[in-house]
This record gives structure tokens, C-alpha cells and sequence, in this order.
């Protein structure tokens, strides 16, 4: 197989996409349309629909895999897209790439410096790139909070100490748009509750946005407001973090026989499989509670139904369960 990118393809994605104009009064300042990217025959990211409105905290949500870093690294011009349109705070990122990075700041997943630079040098470069955006004196404040000693080489820094140094500069540079991906990755409590805390008061700034790739459902639950959750197999969702959830509902199913251990249920498609005993299940699924609770009752000896809500970690589990399943019976457990 290829590991060169091929030129954009001329069919359209698969499956339908919906409406991406902008609602009356939202200002977007990421949007890709129909964004997709392919190495040889094999797609890595097809047909994605993506938007970031002004002053949100969006979530990009996916299982490893689906195409996140690489979906960011079309967004910001690093990676050509094989098919599709990118706007960032309305300009081609591949085009105006400069431009592009002068309003806006990243902290990628592998947190990479000059290694041989110091602290202050580092600083100084970044200043230099950022002109008087950038605030000097914040970064003082933030590297004298985060013990950053201005002489240190970034060759010597913790990992810990690394990602604070990335995220002072990023946020003392003032940027437009804050894109992060998997910033809290492998990071100790206390840092990343210094992380966060400094993500939430980015945003607090009139018109700030951040996109923020992870996996870690609990940073998502304390600061996005928005997600687009990417899926194998089928078009990306996107919507408020609680619509989303609120579209999935958590059944405790009571049985009037005994189940075996393991083997298929038979429920319907895209159903996942939380707890399961030999005279209970609990499964989480999308859509309409009274043609689940019937198809249930179908498939199972039903003796009775509890609907409850679904925490933010099962509606994750729920909505990015692979689309490309064969056929009933092949429901997935959590």
C-alpha cells in the first residue's frame, strides 16, 4: 500500500450530510466541509462536517483510530486534505498558513520543543513569531505559577512541566482559536487541573474558541460545551454536549429466564451491552425510548423496563460504536 497521499477524489462521500450553514448569529471561526483524507486505497478520515463556533469549547471525540490528529492536521494546513473545504478564522490554511498560525495557537499531541533552547529563549522566539500579541509579562506570571525556571534547556522538563511550557506560550500569544490535541494525556491530576483551569478561563475571554481533541470523557464533562464525535462507518454527530446525551437513554432490562453467559442477544444494531447477568442486562442505546422498549421486548423475555438517563461516558460509548457491524446479534460490550 501507498503511504503517499493521492490526489482529491472526485466522488462524494458516502452518506448523506447535513445543513452546515451557520444558524442566525453564530460565527464560525473553524468549518470543514466534506473533509476527507486518504493514504493509498484506504480512507483515514471521509466525508466529515465540521464546525467551531465563536467563544465554544468544542470536543473532538472518537475511538483510536478513527482520525482525529490527522483530521486536525488538515484543519490546520499540515496535511493536505484529499478531498474537501477547510476554513480557518476565514482564511485557506494551506494558503495562508503564516497568517493562519499568527492568530491562532496549538498544542499538539507530542508536545514537541526546541529542545536545545531554554525557557526564556523559547519565549522569545514565540514572541518574536506573535509580534505585540504576544504578552510577555502573562508569561512571566504563568511560568514563575507553574515553576518553570526561565534558564532550564526543554530537553531537561518533565512531561508535566513540558505541556504547562506549551500552554503558557500558546495562551500568552493570545490567539483567536486554541487547537489541542489529547493535551491532558498521560498528565498527573494536579496538572491537569492547572490545564483545564486555564482552558476555561481562555474561553472566558469574548470570542476565544477551542477545539479539543481527547479521549478522557471527564475533561470533556468539566469544560466543552459542543462536540463532534467522529464514528467508523458512518457521518460524524455534532450538538451541544447535553442534546447529545440526551439522545441516549440507559435500559435496565428485568428477564423472566436465565441467559446464558455469553453468546449473541440478538438486540438491534448500534445497542451496547453495559452490565449483563443472567436475570438482568443493561444496555445503552439512541432513538426514540418507545421502539426501543419494543424491540427489546421482542428479542428478550421481558419482564420489565427501567429508562434512565445515560452518563456522558455511555453516551461516548454509544455513539461511537462502529457503524460496520454485520447483521443482528453482533451487539458490542462496553
Amino acid at each position: 500500500m501507498s503511504d503517499t497521499l493521492e490526489k482529491p477524489a472526485k466522488t462524494a462521500p458516502q452518506g448523506e450530510r447535513p445543513d452546515m450553514k451557520s444558524p442566525p448569529g453564530e460565527k464560525r471561526v473553524m468549518e470543514a466541509i466534506g473533509l476527507g483524507c486518504r493514504f493509498g486505497r484506504r480512507w483515514v478520515v471521509r466525508g466529515l462536517d465540521l464546525a467551531v463556533p465563536e467563544g465554544s469549547v468544542t470536543a473532538l471525540l472518537g475511538r483510536n483510530g478513527v482520525g482525529k490528529s490527522t483530521t486536525i492536521q488538515m484543519l490546520l494546513g499540515l496535511l493536505p486534505a484529499s478531498e474537501g473545504t477547510v476554513s480557518v478564522l476565514g482564511l485557506d490554511p494551506r494558503r495562508r498558513r503564516a497568517e493562519m498560525f499568527s492568530r491562532l495557537g496549538y498544542v499538539s499531541e507530542r508536545r514537541e520543543l526546541l529542545e536545545e533552547r531554554t525557557v526564556s529563549g523559547l519565549a522569545r522566539i514565540v514572541a518574536a513569531v506573535h509580534g505585540e500579541r504576544f504578552d510577555r509579562d502573562g508569561f512571566e506570571a504563568l511560568r514563575a505559577r507553574y515553576k518553570l525556571e526561565s534558564g532550564s534547556r526543554c530537553s531537561t522538563l518533565s512531561k508535566g512541566q513540558r505541556a504547562r511550557l506549551l500552554l503558557s506560550l500558546a495562551l500568552m500569544a493570545k490567539p483567536e482559536v486554541l487547537v489541542l490535541d489529547e493535551p491532558t494525556s498521560g498528565l498527573d491530576v494536579v496538572v491537569r487541573d492547572d490545564f483545564l483551569e486555564a482552558i476555561a478561563s481562555f474561553v472566558a475571554e469574548e470570542g476565544r474558541a477551542v477545539l479539543l481533541s481527547t479521549h478522557l470523557i471527564e475533561d470533556v464533562a468539566r469544560i466543552c460545551d459542543r462536540a463532534v464525535i467522529m464514528r467508523e462507518g458512518a457521518a460524524a454527530l455534532s450538538g451541544e454536549i447535553e442534546s447529545l446525551r440526551a439522545s441516549v437513554s440507559r435500559y435496565v432490562v428485568r428477564l423472566t429466564g436465565v441467559l446464558p453467559e455469553s453468546g449473541p442477544l440478538g438486540l438491534p444494531r448500534g445497542v451496547v451491552v453495559v452490565e449483563r447477568d443472567p436475570r438482568a442486562i443493561t444496555v445503552v442505546a439512541q432513538g426514540a425510548p418507545e421502539h426501543f422498549e419494543a424491540a427489546l421486548e421482542a428479542a428478550l423475555p421481558v419482564e420489565g423496563i427501567e429508562r434512565r438517563p445515560a452518563t456522558l461516558k455511555e453516551t461516548f460509548t454509544c455513539l461511537t460504536e462502529p457503524c460496520t457491524q454485520p447483521g443482528p446479534g453482533s451487539e458490542a460490550r462496553a
